[in-house]
């Protein structure tokens, strides 16, 4: 499903999937994207019409901020950033870093963004398949119509995430490699519910230590099945691509990004 051994890990079977992944979160996920890429973009997003030099800065809404991967350039690109997370954990692996002082974090439910982070906002960010950490369709949906709700007129809402092959006829079980190295053996296991559309995983963790589970969940939805939702919560797509430098969007592509507008 998702051409990274490693998807972003989701909700466990539990309150805080950051208790399963703050440890390996920023070894495990550092390079997954375009870090400078992605904050150059939604800088230029978040730029004030009536400031076409770019100077001044406007807020921006971070989905699923984390540890802080693209949260922490944002604010060195002088904006304005908030985030939401579910997981103290994370959270606390991200008031450590030297900057995380500037971003106003909130430990909530991204699926209500409305009810912690009040608009307006310039650009809401949601990266590399965050989105689909919320694990089944109404909590999706309740996502975007609070997005709606807190967006600018004229603002933008950016999700990145991939493009799902086509399902398998029946339930399908798999069993794979993710790392391997002297000290250390990643088996990732996968559960793929094609009516559900939900992927529910383990990254089986092998070290002398002992053995680590790493629950995680996703419910993957089409780009055509996202522009649906989206268009039912009042926000249209106003262009995709296949990465964050704006590589063109074809039917062979596997990632996507998309931006959504809130009409003015």
């Amino acid at each position: 499903m998702d051409p990274d051994p490693l998807p972003h890990p989701s909700r466990p079977i539990g309150p805080d999937y950051g208790t399963s992944f703050a440890d390996v979160y920023d070894d495990w996920y550092a390079e997954i994207t375009d870090v400078a890429a992605t904050a150059d973009h939604v800088a230029e997003l978040a730029r004030s019409p009536a400031d076409p030099a770019g100077t001044g800065a406007r807020r921006v809404l971070e989905l699923g901020v984390g540890s802080g991967r693209i949260a922490l350039p944002l604010v060195e690109r002088g904006l304005h950033v908030v985030g939401i997370d579910s997981s103290p954990s994370m959270l606390d692996l991200l008031r450590a870093k030297p900057g995380a002082a500037a971003i106003e974090l909130h430990e909530a439910d991204m699926a209500a963004p409305d009810l912690v982070a009040p608009g307006p906002f310039a650009v809401v960010l949601v990266t590399f398949n965050t989105f689909f950490n919320l694990d089944d369709a109404a909590r999706q949906q309740r996502c975007l119509e609070g997005v709606a709700r807190i967006l600018a007129p004229g603002g933008s809402l950016v999700v990145e995430a991939f493009v799902p092959a086509d399902p398998p006829d029946r339930v399908e079980r798999d069993l794979s490699t993710a790392r391997v190295s002297l000290d250390r053996l990643v088996l990732t296991a996968t559960e793929h519910d094609p009516a559900s559309q939900t992927v529910t995983g383990q990254h089986v963790d092998i070290t002398d230590a002992g053995i680590r589970l790493r629950p995680w969940r996703i419910r993957y939805a089409t780009p055509a099945q996202l522009d649906e939702m989206a268009a039912t919560a009042g926000l249209r797509l106003a262009d995709r691509h296949a990465g964050w430098s704006g590589e063109p969007f074809d039917d062979d592509s596997n990632l996507h990004v998309s931006r959504y507008v809130r009409e003015p």
